[in-house]
């Protein structure tokens, strides 16, 4: 904004073009902060290059059209589909199409004409610069600072899942600070998965590795760890549904509040006692018991934040990121719902487009209807309502995403209101206090953005506030009927995501489901195999398979984690919370099965036969979606397997194991 209105006053842009040249800076710097998120400089040269290429086809767009209303308005609907349909192209195309749109919305509202064009194309290009010079300079992102900052959000979240577990064990079992205390401890559980997925995206760039560590190495370290929690948590929950001891009760909730305070030392101490407490207990309080054991031997055993180095390692070759990061983040809802199956008869030709292509006319019908109802609120005003259905489809995948940011945007729009309006006087006639606070709620939208996409719109408002201030412009009838605007571009974006070839989010939880059993079957084939002949398998090839297990479930959370809080067109939060919680205890026994065979030093054909059986019933699981037939016909296991007392330990006989497999062969029956 700095060099925008240093510009204007070189170029002697008067008052107007200062305020443009300014708007038009922030709108490059907002994407560009995004967008130039890569730590390449190369390929944010790359990206920033056609920053300038963008907004310009915009602007020169609509200044042509300008001259004309219902061109205009035309051109509007056509920049509207355009904006949408080119993400299909990959991340920075979503930024390409947004800055586009941007172009045309300031030609058309201001009127630019073509004397104005060249000044503007320069006040874009000095702010690309800027921002390339930024994000290679200054703002660069450091591979080994962000997985050093990764391994600082693990530890938070550790801690995080050891509050959650202490109040579950402390809840009254069935009561509601029971049910809202589990749901914290799923949570906090997704949150550290979505950790040791972003490091392992990480760890494919070299400069990020620990010192001495291979990425194969990495993976493997907070694999274990994912082990590790996956005991504490299942020995938590069993605790809290069991019948324990008061005196063994708090000394589980010692252990966890050391874990919660860092204190590895104590947790290791305190966790070593449970055993003793645990002697005359009933069985399900002993299983839960070793359980916490196993997690806190695990977690206690190693830090778990590799010391980072600043010499650059060779990484593998052969290493895949189990998860591409999308500009340094793991992606978001779209990257879901773009391989799920639109709704619609077989009439409809929409349903059968590619996912930008489908989002790009969901858009473009939007755009239609917000031009005439907003018109019909405001001749003048009418944009607000364009925009507000615009951006209903930025970032979301599924009639659910469009429609929660479609009511946060009214409802953060409602909130600003108040607030900008009291701000709005009491900054009147003072300019350079109506530009602090302009300044001020750019910063705190764009930081508070990932938090809620409410706060970001909250400031946005407050921000219109002081600008229609400083030109003259404000009034509270205005900010009215901004809000009028909004809420009908808001309700017009529900309408079209309901009705237009909508995703469901419920079609896209079960397809994302079944995708997690069918990767769950996947690495059961190659536990087998390794169950068969330990020689056969690598360790990294098990690796590989369980961490692809781990990415397809935080996909699954993705989707269906806004759906276990009672929303206005949910009521079954319970029903996902429990069916979400399934899944998670899928992927945590399929790591003791894992864990247990890696231990094998021979053979055992029993129990790789029956892996396959649970492993050819999750395919069948997969592919049947709650089939009764399926849910009927589970495979009949081996004796040893339904009564583990049999088994002969002292023989050597993998008793963890086939209690695993057991176990989860009755969590895919549940989940059938």
């Amino acid at each position: 904004m700095l060099v925008g209105y240093l510009l204007s006053l070189a170029l002697h842009a008067g008052a107007q073009g200062t305020v443009v040249f300014m708007m038009l800076s922030s709108v490059v710097a907002m994407n560009g902060s995004n967008a130039l998120g890569d730590h390449r400089r190369r390929a944010n040269a790359r990206t920033a290059a056609f920053f300038p290429v963008a907004i310009g086809a915009g602007l020169t767009m609509g200044t042509l059209l300008s001259v004309n209303h219902y061109a205009s308005l035309a051109g509007f609907i056509v920049v509207m589909f355009l904006a949408v349909w080119v993400r299909r192209f990959g991340g920075p195309f979503f930024f390409y199409g947004f800055m586009g749109w941007m172009g045309y919305f300031f030609a058309s509202f201001l009127g630019t004409s073509f004397a104005a064009l060249p000044g503007m194309l320069v006040a874009v290009i000095a702010a690309s610069a800027v921002m390339l010079l930024l994000s290679i300079t200054i703002a660069r992102p450091d591979p080994r600072k962000t997985l050093a900052s990764v391994f600082r959000a693990m530890s938070a979240r550790q801690r995080g899942l050891a509050r959650a577990c202490i109040a579950l064990i402390e809840a009254d079992a069935g009561s509601p600070a029971s049910d809202r205390a589990s749901l914290a401890v799923f949570r906090a559980r997704a949150r550290l998965t979505d950790t040791a997925l972003m490091s392992d995206g990480w760890a494919a760039h070299a400069p990020a590795l620990p010192a001495g560590w291979t990425a194969s190495a990495l993976r493997s370290r907070l694999l274990n760890v994912q082990l590790g929690l996956d005991r504490l948590t299942i020995g938590a929950r069993e605790l809290a549904a069991s019948v324990a001891s008061p005196a063994l009760r708090h000394a589980v909730v010692d252990a966890f509040r050391a874990l919660a305070d860092a204190n590895l030392g104590r947790a290791r101490d305190a966790a070593a006692r449970l055993s003793e407490l645990s002697d005359d207990s009933p069985r399900a309080v002993r299983a839960a018991v070793r359980n916490l054991e196993r997690g806190f031997g695990v977690i206690t055993a190693v830090p778990n934040r590799p010391v980072l180095s600043r010499e650059v390692a060779k990484n593998e070759d052969s290493f895949v990121p189990a998860v591409e990061l999308m500009l340094g983040q793991l992606p978001g809802s779209p990257s879901v719902a773009s391989g799920i199956e639109a709704r619609g008869g077989a009439w409809n030709p929409i349903v059968r487009l590619p996912f930008a292509t489908r989002q790009a006319v969901q858009a473009a019908v939007a755009g239609i209807l917000a031009i005439i109802v907003g018109s019909l609120i405001s001749g003048q005003r009418y944009y607000w309502a364009v925009i507000a259905a615009f951006v209903a489809f930025a970032g979301t995948g599924t009639r659910f995403d469009t429609t929660r940011k479609a009511v946060l945007r009214v409802a953060g729009t409602l909130a600003g209101l108040g607030a900008g309006i009291l701000i709005a006087h009491a900054t009147s006639g003072h300019t350079f206090a109506a530009l602090v606070v302009i300044v001020v709620s750019i910063f705190c939208g764009n930081y508070l953005m990932r938090v809620s996409y409410g706060y970001m719109i909250f400031f946005i408002t407050i921000m219109l506030s002081e600008l229609y201030s400083i030109l003259g412009e404000f009034s509270d009838s205005l900010l009215l009927l901004r809000l009028a605007e909004t809420a009908a571009g808001a309700a017009i974006g529900i309408l079209v995501a309901l009705v237009v070839s909508p995703v469901s989010t419920r079609d896209a939880l079960d397809q994302t489901e079944g995708a997690v059993v069918e990767a769950v079957a996947k690495a059961l084939d190659r536990v087998r195999a390794r169950a068969l002949n330990p020689a056969s398998v690598s360790a990294t090839a098990l690796d590989g398979d369980i961490i692809a297990v781990d990415n397809q479930l935080r996909r699954l959370v993705l989707i269906g984690e806004p759906l276990t809080r009672y929303q206005a067109w949910e009521n079954r939060p319970r029903a996902i919370r429990r069916r979400l919680t399934v899944v998670g205890n899928l992927l945590a026994t399929l790591r003791t099965v894992d864990y247990a065979v890696r231990r094998l030093t021979v053979g055992d054909a029993e129990l790789a036969g029956e892996v396959g059986k649970v492993a050819d019933y999750a395919r069948a699981v997969a592919a049947a979606r709650g089939d009764a037939v399926v849910v009927r016909n589970p495979p009949v296991l081996a004796r040893e397997i339904l009564d583990t007392r049999t088994l002969d330990i002292a023989q050597g006989r993998p008793a963890e194991a086939y209690t695993a497999v057991a176990r989860l062969q009755a969590l895919l029956e549940d989940l059938a």
